[in-house]
């Protein structure tokens, strides 16, 4: 067993429905009208993400002499980098949470006649500002890297960071 554990490592389908997850979020804030088709359109994309994102590059007839480029397949190209950020950053979170608990209850072996402190509360702390600015910076870059415009990048980068903001 390594030292290191990524998300990577994660099932399949664990990380796919983390990453399915936020990205329905953002489609709902950026593209409302896809969530009709949110489900279908990821099964696609998890499938094959490189025919996916392929498909998404033609415009498609929606009716009425209307097209439309789905933005869905680009978001999950975007969020699933971030989610991997996430993954790690909280993986290493816990064991250096866990290291502490260890230190301490291994310490209250040592202290048997002082009272034990009360168990830290349960939780999830919310992202610092500097890991917001690192899930935007890794979300940015797979928005650019799927070539999305720098106005759509942008704009797709920040709606990753505001659907991991608490509302």
């Amino acid at each position: 067993m390594t030292d290191e554990v990524t998300a990577a490592q994660l099932p399949p389908d664990a990380r796919n429905g983390l990453v399915a997850e936020l990205a329905e979020i953002v489609i709902e804030r950026t593209a409302p009208e896809e969530l009709v088709l949110f489900q279908e359109n990821a099964a696609e994309y998890f499938r094959d993400p490189r025919a996916a994102l392929k498909s998404g590059d033609r415009d498609e007839p929606v009716g009425f002499g209307l097209d439309m480029v789905m933005m869905t397949p680009y978001v999950l190209a975007v969020v699933a980098p971030v989610v991997q950020f996430l993954v790690t950053t909280m993986v290493e979170a816990v064991a250096e949470e866990s290291a502490t608990h260890v230190v301490d209850l291994v310490r209250r072996r040592f202290l048997r006649g002082r009272p034990a402190d009360d168990e830290p509360a349960g939780g999830v702390e919310p992202l610092s500002e500097e890991q917001l600015r690192q899930v935007r910076e890794v979300a940015l870059r797979a928005a650019q890297g799927v070539r999305l415009d720098d106005g759509q990048a942008n704009l797709l980068a920040d709606a990753v960071v505001g659907g991991l903001v608490k509302r």
